[in-house]
């Protein structure tokens, strides 16, 4: 009888070294089918989705201030902390962006796959 559970192995993804992040960085990454962008914003590293949840337009060339990002398509504006919408009711069916959790391994910036 084999005792030993099966353990999933979740791999870490490095996608930028940490030293090369600066206020207002911005670069997209694909990571097998999907597209990330890898923000930095006043101190905080963000990792969302490169796609907004309204009409599936790319953000990579989104304006980014107040700690949030302009979709370019359409104007619509997402908190990079939540991933909600900002607008109130006009924008309460929209769904939330894709947000992924950042991690650091040394010098390294990536993130850890679901197996």
């Amino acid at each position: 009888m084999n005792l030993l559970k099966r353990v999933p192995i979740m791999p870490f993804i490095a996608l930028e070294k940490s030293h090369r992040l600066h206020d207002g960085y911005c670069r997209r990454f694909r990571v097998g089918r999907t597209q990330v962008l890898l923000i930095h914003y006043q101190g905080v590293t963000h990792l969302i989705g490169d796609a907004c949840p309204h009409a599936g337009a790319s953000l990579k060339k989104g304006r980014i201030d107040q700690g949030c990002i302009h979709c370019p398509k359409h104007g619509l504006v997402f908190e990079l902390a939540s991933g909600r919408a900002r607008g109130g009711d006009v924008v309460a069916d929209i769904p939330s962006l894709t947000r992924y959790a950042p991690e650091r391994r040394g010098d390294e910036i990536g993130f850890y796959t679901g197996d």
